[in-house]
């Protein structure tokens, strides 16, 4: 694409160079505004029409979704495709383009497993059983290991190495995740205990009657 647009300016009389340049520059310029219109009718269309049939709904599961924001993060997967299907246009640059598209799109991903559980965790608080057996604690288990698995996963793609080389270097990592995940451990640990004092509650009641 940019090659023809550069071969018109030329027959139009543009220097070669400054074609060039132009020519590059107007298909970026396009696959860019390209990338904006899909997020804007991800999100002004097709987001509002999944919010209308949620708001039409009887359901309380996906309002939970909603609430949590499940639908619109995954809205931005939309431009990251977009720019990983343009990638061909840009044959020099074509292979990182589309390995940082992809390392995007799999942190939108993540976000969106993370408000999926989240969610999960809201609409499980509906039944009796969660009183008894509250699973917050698991779910942030489920989003520390998934989030470091994924990004092992786009250091990887980003260094064009395979994921599991970079597992040799994973206890030099633990202290920073440690102190990055700090506020989640300790919520798990506080859950954790708090589970076990409501049992131990609930069983001396039973003994005691």
């Amino acid at each position: 694409m940019a090659e023809i647009l550069k071969n018109w300016l030329i027959n139009q009389g543009v220097a070669e160079g400054l074609a060039g340049y132009v020519g590059w520059l107007g298909v970026a310029l396009g696959v860019i505004i390209l990338a904006f219109l899909s997020n804007y009718i991800a999100k002004r269309f097709l987001l509002a029409g999944v919010r209308y049939l949620v708001k039409k709904s009887r359901t309380k599961w996906d309002d939970a979704l909603l609430e949590h924001k499940v639908f619109t993060r995954l809205s931005h997967l939309a431009p990251a495709l977009v720019i990983y299907f343009s990638a061909y246009l840009f044959p020099s640059i074509q292979e990182p383009l589309q390995r940082f598209s992809v390392v995007y799109m799999i942190f939108a991903e993540l976000f969106v497993f993370n408000a999926f559980l989240s969610a999960a965790v809201d609409i499980y608080r509906t039944f009796d059983v969660s009183r008894q057996r509250p699973i917050k604690g698991y779910i942030q288990i489920a989003k520390i290991v998934v989030s470091v698995f994924v990004g092992i996963i786009a250091i990887a793609l980003i260094m064009g190495q395979k994921p599991w080389l970079l597992l040799s270097g994973f206890g030099a990592m633990t202290a920073v995740l440690l102190l990055v995940f700090k506020d989640s451990i300790l919520g798990l640990v506080a859950s954790v205990q708090l589970s076990r004092y409501h049992k131990c509650f609930i069983s001396c009641s039973t003994m005691t009657r």
